[in-house]
């Protein structure tokens, strides 16, 4: 560190500083505050993002439980078209299965069911939908099918589901031995 005899020499030293670094030191606080009022945009974004896909995952869980089913599709199609990045398209997804499962739409049933499985954002609903799908599966009689989705999962708090419908499958198949042993493990 240089020393300075007087005042004059050490102003002077911070004038040439100042013009050697003065682009760089406003070029750093300018992007500083460009990230920081950049990101604070971005997050409120996000937050009204979140906010308007679980308004409308609301108002699709209203008409549907005033089995108003073709207006909850509506939310729900909406829902997957403009918020497919958050857990409410998943959600949603799951909801749509469950309305063409009612009206006996089974191939619609399972693109919905596939769509969840592959685009769940939490672990939890991946299981739900893929626990749905294989019943599908297996009320087709696809049952091969239905063993392969369910077989290799790690299915954490859902294992008894799992088991009980792999059992099922065993006894669709005629496996009486491999049922029971997925019974009990249920």
């Amino acid at each position: 560190m240089e020393r300075f005899e007087t005042e004059e020499q050490q102003v002077e030293a911070i004038k040439q500083w100042w013009k050697e670094n003065y682009k760089s030191v406003v070029g750093g606080v300018l992007i500083g505050l460009a990230a920081l009022f950049g990101g604070r945009a971005w997050f409120e974004q996000q937050d009204r993002h979140a906010e308007s896909a679980s308004a409308n995952y609301e108002a699709m869980m209203q008409e549907l439980n005033s089995n108003q089913s073709d207006k909850a599709a509506n939310y729900a199609a909406q829902i997957l078209g403009q918020y497919a990045d958050t857990p409410y398209a998943t959600l949603a997804a799951l909801t749509m299965a469950k309305i063409k499962v009612d009206a006996n739409d089974l191939v619609a049933a399972k693109s919905h069911l596939r769509w969840a499985v592959d685009h769940a954002t939490q672990g939890e609903l991946s299981l739900v939908a893929q626990l749905r799908l294989a019943r599908v599966l297996a009320s087709e009689g696809n049952h091969d099918e239905a063993m392969e989705l369910v077989s290799g999962v790690q299915p954490g708090s859902y294992k008894a589901a799992f088991e009980e419908l792999r059992g099922d499958l065993y006894v669709a198949k005629g496996q009486i031995e491999q049922a029971r042993t997925a019974y009990t493990l249920a």
